[in-house]
């Protein structure tokens, strides 16, 4: 059986990034996700930026396989632990064929494994992405879709997730644009609609603008991404601090540090094909902290 290298950033504490998930609840998302991925993977590299979040990850390292390995990065800002954790597996002399980054709380689920292999093997600008599921109590329906205008009656689905409550349903995130308007009403110009691969997959195309906000890295975002290592190797990782201009004055910003290294690195690779299923079930990740967001939205 084909296996891939799992790369993940753990992070526990507080930085400049607004955070979703509890602090209370990492470590148990952690855990949850790598058992997931452990008959998957060959091994499951963990980035890690303060000796505390070290010490909350360094007994899956003493499991008796010993298939976690712990980087520890100082000196950096933690927004950009995935960038540099990135840069740095690129930098090694890998021996496995497919890499797997994932957020630390994400589940992965895949009907058929093999075949996610397949159609990397059959064309090494490839990647592809899993249907990101987020449980979504019923109250929090109507505003979800009002923040999110592309989200369908069909995308929220019945599905038994490990930590499911109350029979609660489930929304697939990420959704392909369909309504050319953002949430104010305000038109968008020239979104770049998905369209088919082949029976199993859809294509989410590159931005037709050069904006670090276009709608195409929001379709084509899952928060885990599974590529050939030859995609991987010509990937540039950046921190993601830009250079803006407003009213005459000159700053820097920090834009989706996580998602920039998390998805819109690859998408804007040149020549990368970014795919999704066209089953959600076929290939997804079960987002543990998205209940933590959507549950706002009924508040």
């Amino acid at each position: 059986m084909k296996k891939f290298l799992a790369i993940t950033p753990y992070f526990g504490g507080i930085s400049s990034a607004p955070r979703q998930t509890e602090l209370d609840n990492v470590s148990r998302y952690f855990e949850k996700m790598y058992k997931s991925i452990e008959s998957y993977m060959t091994k499951l590299v963990v980035a890690v930026s303060s000796d505390k979040d070290y010490e909350a990850v360094e007994p899956f390292a003493r499991y008796p396989d010993q298939r976690v390995e712990i980087m520890h990065i100082t000196g950096i800002d933690p927004i950009f632990l995935p960038a540099n954790m990135a840069r740095i597996v690129q930098s090694w002399d890998l021996s496995e064929d497919y890499i797997y980054f994932t957020e630390s709380d994400q589940v992965f689920y895949a009907k058929d494994v093999d075949n996610l292999f397949k159609t990397i093997d059959n064309n090494h600008n490839v990647y592809i992405v899993p249907q990101r599921f987020e449980q979504i109590p019923p109250e929090s329906y109507r505003l979800r879709k009002l923040a999110f205008p592309s989200t369908t009656d069909e995308r929220f689905v019945n599905f038994d997730g490990q930590l499911r409550e109350n029979n609660n349903q489930y929304v697939v995130a990420n959704e392909p644009i369909i309504v050319d308007v953002d949430v104010s009403g305000r038109q968008i110009d020239g979104i770049e609609k998905v369209y088919d691969y082949d029976e199993h997959f859809y294509v989410n195309p590159v931005p037709s603008i050069d904006a670090i906000d276009a709608p195409e890295y929001f379709q084509a975002y899952g928060g885990s991404w599974l590529c050939h290592r030859d995609l991987f190797k010509r990937v540039e990782f950046i921190d993601s601090k830009y250079r803006v201009v407003q009213d005459g004055r000159e700053g820097v910003i920090e834009f989706q540090p996580t998602e920039t290294t998390a998805g819109h690195d690859l998408l804007r690779t040149p020549n990368s094909l970014c795919l999704k299923s066209k089953d959600f079930f076929y290939f997804h990740v079960d987002h543990l902290s998205g209940y933590e967001f959507n549950k706002k939205y009924g508040e």
